[in-house]
């Protein structure tokens, strides 16, 4: 089972097809394509978002409190694993902890309590730190959102990454993975969230950059925009 932890800043922004097209020259002379990114073109992003049965995480989320937290599954086309994440955000600071796991593990875990059995330590102290925050909060799927994504790394800095998301939309009538029948659309056509992920500073090209193209820091939130649609 793969884990992987992150830690780093997040900043999003609200951009057009314009201002995509003008920094697009830009990011490829500093950074590199996801390899997800084959033929250098989008891939899809599933979601399965979890709440309580009365929607206290998104609730909290959308207050804008110093911390606040939301647990999914991800599924990324082409792989048949499903990644479980807990994310945690904290004074800006946001830490992300993943377990790669089969479809029928996370079914298992999910829906019916049944622990992935793992031998490294860090594995298992990671499954148990997921069932505590399972069972806390009793969560339940609530909401399914999928997107297109185009994203970059920097090419001296891994961990500096800058991704585009567009096509969002969601769904709450069922979670099946794979299904292209969708209730809303997220995002206007035409636009996409751009968000930047660093552990450090932004470098001093991007800073110039998006201040000559006068692009600033927009809040979004794709389960919040999609939970304050459905209880308008």
């Amino acid at each position: 089972m793969a884990i992987t932890t992150f830690r780093r800043v997040e900043k999003k922004y609200v951009v057009t097809e314009e201002d995509k097209q003008k920094l697009l020259p830009i990011l490829r002379e500093h950074m590199a394509l996801d390899p997800y990114c084959l033929n250098e073109e989008t891939y899809h992003i599933q979601n399965l978002y979890f709440d309580t049965a009365h929607n206290s995480l998104i609730v909290k989320s959308i207050a804008k409190p110093l911390f606040k937290e939301k647990v999914r599954l991800r599924k990324y086309d082409g792989e048949d694993f499903i990644y479980l994440e807990i994310k945690k955000k904290v004074v800006g600071v946001v830490g992300k902890r993943r377990i790669r796991l089969s479809q029928q593990e996370g079914d298992d875990f999910i829906f019916r309590g049944i622990k992935p059995i793992r031998e490294a330590p860090l594995d298992i102290q990671l499954v148990e730190e997921m069932s505590y925050f399972l069972s806390l909060y009793r969560i339940e799927p609530k909401v399914y959102i999928c997107y297109d994504r185009l994203g970059f790394f920097d090419k001296d800095d891994p961990e500096f990454r800058l991704t585009f998301d567009s096509n969002i939309h969601s769904r709450r009538n069922h979670f099946e993975w794979d299904k292209d029948d969708y209730e809303n659309n997220l995002l206007p056509k035409g636009y996409y969230v751009m968000e930047i992920k660093s552990v450090k500073n932004l470098p001093l090209w991007l800073v110039q950059a998006l201040s000559h193209l006068k692009i600033y820091p927009q809040s979004y939130s794709k389960y919040g925009t999609e939970y304050q649609i459905n209880h308008r």
